[in-house]
């Protein structure tokens, strides 16, 4: 199934390319295709957060480090959407993650 959304997703990154469709809905297509495809979530993330979409956008990265726990750039992104929306506390909490995650890849 995830060979399947990966081609799907890239066609839509393709088609999107061409015909400027939003690249939030590919995403959302890809989550559907395989509800588990962490990348599509933390892409889908990124584009919410480059919207100002700041709830959003730390959906996408929950769901994202849910089934990548590892994925550090997730934690930093959802710390800068905490931050965006005031929760210093809980971005400082992320960036942290996010630091020792590096130091240990």
């Amino acid at each position: 199934m995830r060979r399947y959304a990966e081609t799907a997703f890239e066609r839509m990154t393709q088609l999107s390319k061409k015909s400027n469709l939003k690249p939030i809905a590919d995403y959302g297509q890809a989550i559907e295709l395989d509800p588990e495809y962490e990348e599509a979530y933390y892409n889908r993330g990124s584009a919410k957060l480059n919207l100002g979409d700041h709830e959003g956008a730390i959906a996408d990265y929950d769901q994202a480090i849910e089934f990548n726990p590892d994925l550090a750039v997730a934690y930093r992104n959802r710390g800068n959407a905490k931050f965006a929306l005031g929760n210093k506390r809980g971005a400082k909490e992320d960036y942290a993650l996010a630091d020792e995650l590096n130091k240990e890849h």
